[in-house]
């Protein structure tokens, strides 16, 4: 059950819970998304080898940035 998709095609096929849970959601990713990503990118690496750290501070935010996006924006069916 994707809300977005069904809320995409049939803008009457949403109920008021589905919008308020969407909201909420939506909000908590806006907030506590930047604190985790800064959380992420002040963390203390000095006795971490190169590759955990560039997969820790590079590929972690890229991971979270695409599934953001993947549960936010409508996508095709």
């Amino acid at each position: 059950m994707n809300v977005l998709k069904r809320m995409w095609k049939n803008r009457r096929a949403i109920t008021s819970g589905e919008i308020i849970g969407l909201a909420v959601s939506f909000f908590l990713v806006a907030i506590l998304g930047p604190i985790a990503i800064g959380t992420i990118a002040n963390v203390t690496t000095t006795n971490w080898e190169a590759p955990v750290v560039t997969i820790f501070q590079v590929v972690l935010p890229v991971i979270w940035t695409v599934a953001v996006a993947i549960r936010y924006l409508p996508g095709k069916e």
